[in-house]
């Protein structure tokens, strides 16, 4: 078996790699940014654990300590997972050659979708619904916006991007007032040089993730966001696999084939009270719900590590179980973040957190998993559900 290398093991999707592939027998290291609390390493899957500078702080550090590493312990696959590896690494790429395996897509395709605003006008291009979106580079782009409704959202164009060698962390804002909205514009400009105006889209947050090649797609599932870590917007603590849209699917297909995109992806909508599909984003690299699919019955890792290393390729198609899977500290989180209350002037549904402690207070029914909690692999699980508890009891 092969011997790979899953970075980002603080997170999700790092954790259900790791998982994965130590399932399929292969011999798994785990990489994560020094000082991060890393649930993957305690895997009873990971074999070999380290700690690399972080890219967002150390970017030159952070390749060549991947490249030591990889080259010093006969890496044959290389697995980033978040924005914040996969980006640095598809850039430098070229240095990788002869030594290990970049599980990447193609570098035009992780620039395109890494730019929000690309996507979104691309998607409006191809008829898909996308929220009414400006590209604002100085406040004076603000008077375009006369006529558009409160509130409004303040996003950075992307996740991360590197601006002379300093790392720019994405962010997302919420502005209820004209002299608010310019505020934040003006504070975020300082550091971002441009970012993006949104209108407001209320809804339930959908995605659908398909592993594609040059010509074709294979594995398609969908799924919905059930609760949010915080209930404004954000990743979720509890999703559900759904019967695939196939009108979605295609669409979704159609606009992830066109950036020249080969891997899995997931492409992010809010579904409306309508009924309407509003695209939100393209995750061009392992997603933090993955744990779903896998669970549902469609290893996406396996499938992807099996492409990467044999050429490989899975089944067009898959019955998957419907399903209902948690996080543990998600939920937890939720929970936390439903008791300060809805926020003032906030103009969608709320829930609210006695019927929601009821629903969490269950622990398990028939249908549902955890992707954190595993009766075969415990270790992760319970250290992020105690690492949570006295992250909190610190004064």
């Amino acid at each position: 078996m092969a011997r790979i290398l899953v970075l980002d093991g603080h997170s999700a999707a790092g954790l259900a790699f790791t998982r994965s592939a130590g399932r399929a027998s292969h011999w798994v290291a785990v990489g994560s940014p020094s000082g991060s609390f890393a649930p993957a390493k305690l895997s009873r899957y990971c074999k070999l654990a380290f700690d690399y500078p972080p890219s967002t702080e150390d970017l030159d550090g952070f390749l060549r300590a991947i490249s030591d590493f990889s080259r010093r312990e006969s890496i044959d696959l290389i697995i980033p997972t978040t924005d914040w590896t996969l980006q640095p690494l598809s850039e430098h790429r070229a240095s990788f050659a002869g030594t290990s395996k970049l599980a990447l897509p193609p570098q035009a395709a992780v620039l395109a979708a890494a730019d929000k605003y690309r996507t979104t006008e691309l998607a409006r291009s191809q008829g898909l619904s996308v929220p009414r979106t400006r590209l604002i580079g100085s406040v004076h782009d603000l008077e375009a916006l006369d006529g558009w409704g409160f509130p409004l959202v303040v996003k950075d164009r992307f996740s991360v991007r590197w601006r002379e060698g300093n790392a720019v962390l994405g962010s997302v804002a919420y502005a209820f007032t004209r002299d608010e909205l310019r505020r934040i514009v003006e504070r975020r400009l300082q550091t971002t040089g441009d970012l993006l105006v949104q209108e407001f889209v209320a809804g339930t947050g959908v995605g659908v993730s398909l592993f594609i090649t040059a010509t074709e797609m294979f594995i398609p599932f969908q799924w919905e966001r059930v609760r949010e870590v915080d209930p404004r917007g954000s990743a979720s603590s509890a999703r559900q696999s759904l019967p695939l849209d196939r009108n979605l699917l295609n669409l979704s297909y159609r606009l992830v084939h066109t950036i020249g995109f080969e891997g899995i992806a997931m492409v992010e909508y809010k579904r409306t009270a309508s009924g309407t599909a509003t695209l939100m984003e393209i995750n061009g690299r392992p997603w933090g719900s993955i744990g779903l699919a896998v669970a549902s019955g469609i290893d996406y890792p396996r499938y992807y590590i099996d492409w990467w290393l044999k050429g490989s390729l899975p089944p067009a198609r898959i019955a998957y179980r419907k399903l209902m899977c948690r996080r543990a500290v998600g939920e937890l989180t939720h929970l936390m973040n439903l008791r300060k209350g809805k926020p003032e002037a906030w103009p969608a549904p709320y829930p609210g957190f006695w019927r929601t402690m009821a629903k969490i207070a269950i622990p398990w029914y028939p249908g549902m998993c955890y992707d954190d909690l595993s009766l075969t692999d415990p270790r992760p699980g319970l250290a992020q559900l105690r690492n949570w508890f006295q992250v909190r009891r610190k004064p």
